[in-house]
């Protein structure tokens, strides 16, 4: 029987050792034989890797492999086979808990139970099987001492007769682990702002990790140590996503799910997977899925696993799964339809944008950072003015707005404008994500005049305003007249932050828009702008 998985470093005499002690046959009614376990526990931790064993019912070893935390591999097996093994493996960290990757292998695979043996400088820590069951994981935690008369068969037998304690369904709500390449207090930034993205998607955050920019690898993400230091964070946690701050390449996707096992998505991946939640037009949605085919296509064969693991949840809304397992070619096609459908659109909103030119109605676009309060600008706006049309109200997450909003706004008995909510930005915006919504965003470039909308309360607000302005650069938008609303300035903490931005800011206005404040002296900018 050959040892399969990462045995890279391992002494030769190391692996003879191994394969030696898996001849040894379990009777019954033991879990495993002592000495075979007593052995997997010393090179578990000699090695620090995970040793994963199959076991069938007659006591025999038919499989074993090595492998890094959280990513060992066994080969699979005939369905009637597996129903009659067992599975037990290694956890290296000592915490015997089993992950819901175990879990998840378990129901995948059909096996009669999986355990897993927490292991400390050669010694048990603990030892939790679970038995697969119709609607929920009946779970067994054992200590060492409890472990030491533990009747496998009784509990094959038995265990499913009675209540569980304690019994543990998985979670629908998907766990994530976050990790960022970034020096520490950018870094820190970004990872707040990807647990609000997370969050906004509907994932629980469990762990975060940063790693200074320098130490990451062009093919693993993070450094090797890292990565090591995450795959146990991952266990430890449960968590069974894995999401990075940057645009992953195809190798190192395909790198972080060998070495993790989980579903690994990159920021502009959740982001794309928010947008699928909020768009609510034809046209939205087909941006969306424009923008995700786009970012799918070089990553088919570098996701791997992935494609087939799919199963619904954060990363995989959208197009959805019989689309996001086309071929290229289909996909290629399927992205100019989608393409020549949102031409389509875009000459209808020409030809309405040169019907609003004919009637001289100024166009005003409310533009900034995400969850800044430009929907509750336009919301207080159509209240103070008693305008008509469909009500909005602003909601405290990101991307809240997707598409694009138009009301028509009366500042006075001779004048009207227009105005217009569009999409908010924030830091890493892809350019194909940009490129997709140009329909929506042609609001801002159609634009006279720009209102920059900024939450003044924020500590890097400066750095959100540049973001924003680095964005309307790139849709050539920069060279328009904008007036500044520092926003949420009754949430500062020092006056001398909202003087620092007046000075560094074009034409502000500081107001506070949940204190019913009004709007007046931005009327008088925007006619001065005009």
């Amino acid at each position: 029987m050959d040892i399969l998985g990462d045995i890279s470093g391992i002494r030769g005499t190391q692996l003879k050792e191994l394969k030696d002690l898996t001849s040894l046959r379990t009777d019954r009614p033991e879990l495993i034989h002592d000495d075979l376990l007593m052995g997997i526990c010393r090179l578990t931790s000699l090695w620090n890797k995970e040793i994963a064993l199959y076991i069938n019912r007659s006591g025999m070893v038919i499989a074993v492999a090595i492998g890094q935390h959280a990513a060992v591999k066994l080969p699979p097996l005939p369905a009637r086979q597996a129903g009659r093994l067992r599975c037990l493996h290694t956890h290296p960290s000592g915490n015997p808990q089993l992950s819901p990757m175990d879990l998840s292998a378990l129901s995948s695979a059909g096996l009669e139970s999986m355990s897993s043996i927490g292991v400390s400088n050669g010694q048990i820590t603990g030892v939790e099987i679970a038995f697969s069951g119709d609607s929920d994981y009946q779970i067994l935690a054992l200590n060492p001492k409890e472990f030491v008369n533990f009747s496998y068969d009784g509990a094959v037998n038995d265990y499913r007769l009675r209540p569980a304690s304690p019994s543990l369904k998985v979670s629908e709500q998907e766990k994530a682990f976050l990790v960022a390449l970034e020096e520490e207090e950018l870094g820190l930034e970004l990872l707040t702002e990807l647990t609000e993205l997370a969050h906004s998607s509907g994932v629980e955050v469990v762990g975060q990790l940063l790693q200074p920019k320098r130490y990451g690898s062009p093919v693993s993400y993070l450094g090797k140590g890292k990565l090591q230091e995450m795959t146990q964070h991952l266990q430890n946690s449960g968590a069974n996503v894995l999401i990075c701050d940057d645009e992953l390449l195809p190798v190192q996707l395909r790198t972080l799910e060998q070495a993790t096992g989980v579903k690994v998505l990159d920021r502009t991946t959740l982001i794309l997977d928010i947008f699928a939640q909020r768009a609510k037009s034809r046209e939205g949605k087909l941006q969306v899925e424009l923008a995700q085919l786009k970012h799918l296509l070089p990553r088919l064969t570098g996701q791997g696993l992935s494609l087939s693991r799919l199963g619904g949840g954060v990363g995989t809304r959208g197009p959805g799964e019989s689309k996001l397992e086309m071929d290229k070619r289909r996909v290629r096609k399927k992205i100019n339809l989608l393409e020549n459908e949102l031409g389509e659109i875009r000459k209808t909103r020409t030809t309405q944008r040169r019907q609003r030119e004919k009637s001289g109605i100024p166009l005003i676009a409310l533009v900034g950072y995400t969850n800044a309060g430009k929907t509750t600008f336009l919301q207080k706006a159509m209240e103070q003015t008693r305008s008509k049309g469909e009500s909005v109200k602003g909601e405290d997450k990101l991307f809240a707005t997707l598409d694009p909003i138009v009301r028509g706004i009366r500042l006075d008995q001779r004048t009207e404008i227009l105005l217009s909510d569009t999409v908010g930005f924030i830091q890493k915006l892809p350019h194909q994500l940009l490129h997709a919504f140009l329909a929506t965003l042609e609001e801002v470039q159609n634009a006279d005049v720009l209102i920059h909308v900024l939450d003044a309360s924020h500590p890097r607000a400066l750095e959100r305003a540049d973001t924003v302005h680095k964005i309307l650069e790139q849709l050539e938008c920069h060279h328009k007249p904008r007036l500044t609303l520092l926003n949420k300035i009754d949430q500062l903490d020092h006056p001398s932050d909202l003087s620092r931005l007046a000075q560094e800011l074009s034409h502000p206005i500081p107001m506070s828009l949940i204190a019913n404040t009004s709007l007046t002296p931005v009327w008088n900018k925007v006619l001065e702008l005009l």
